[in-house]
């Protein structure tokens, strides 16, 4: 059975205390919350800053747009429709598109919900009540399990990379670069995510990392794919139709993978 990933576990997380905040009053209506928390946990807490940032200003925005329609024009499906497709088209101006959803739902629930209540006072609890949302997201994306998880980062990359020397040291015993080909580039993916998240979270983590190891094995493997493709391509006969200048590039290629092999032997 699959593991449930932490990112589900931080959302269950956060819609409880969004959900709490309800009950204790700090939010008037928590579903607005509890939505914003959904789709505001990241995997890393760099996309978890980044992207709050951005949705605090859509929020903002959203707020801004949604009290000027309800001030102006009341809730209508006109002013509704028009108001979505302005801010639509700010964010994107601003570059903050990822936030256009979090400041139309904003806006939609100011302009259609206002009633006969005060356009400022609605406006503003409206608001307060997306940006906890975003706040809890980011409170527990950066407290949960960050030790843990990053544990997990480095033991998913060292795998990774592991597979991919034992997928390319079956390739040169075998001579065989085709029949590996797609296993091994689906590896080398794994790879470059986990080494991608571990590149985000490192700089907000307490803990000492060995960044240089990391930054060490991933050029080995970024190289020794490099030189792989180039002897996929030889053996497929679409790098050169010179049988000559062919030889010669395969041997460039298997001296280098040769010698990168050895020098991850001697890294470990």
């Amino acid at each position: 059975m699959k593991k449930i990933g932490m990112r589900n576990i931080k959302t269950g997380i956060s819609v409880f205390f969004a959900t709490l905040a309800g009950y204790l009053g700090i939010v008037e209506t928590p579903v607005y919350t509890v939505s914003v928390c959904v789709f505001s946990i990241k995997n890393t807490i760099k996309g978890s800053i980044k992207d709050s940032w951005s949705r605090v200003l859509g929020t903002l925005l959203g707020g801004l747009i949604g009290f000027l329609c309800a001030l102006f024009f009341k809730g209508n499906i006109i002013s509704a429709t028009l108001g979505v497709i302005l801010i639509i088209y700010i964010c994107n101006i601003l570059k903050i598109s990822d936030s256009s959803a979090i400041a139309s739902v904003t806006f939609i629930s100011i302009c259609l919900g206002v009633g006969n209540n005060h356009p400022l006072n609605y406006s503003i609890m409206r608001t307060i009540d997306t940006l906890v949302g975003v706040i809890i997201a980011l409170v527990v994306n950066y407290a949960v399990s960050r030790k843990k998880y990053i544990k997990y980062l480095w033991s998913s990359f060292n795998a990774a990379y592991n597979d991919c020397l034992h997928i390319i040291h079956s390739m040169v015993k075998n001579t065989d670069f085709s029949s590996l080909y797609i296993k091994l580039n689906k590896k080398h993916s794994e790879l470059q995510e986990y080494y991608n998240q571990l590149i985000d979270e490192i700089p907000y983590s307490k803990e000492t990392h060995d960044i240089n190891t990391l930054y060490y094995k991933f050029d080995i493997a970024e190289q020794l794919i490099h030189h792989i493709h180039g002897l996929y391509l030889i053996e497929k006969k679409v790098s050169s139709t010179d049988a000559v200048l062919n030889e010669s590039i395969y041997k460039y290629h298997k001296n280098n993978i040769l010698s990168l092999m050895e020098q991850s032997k001697e890294q470990k």
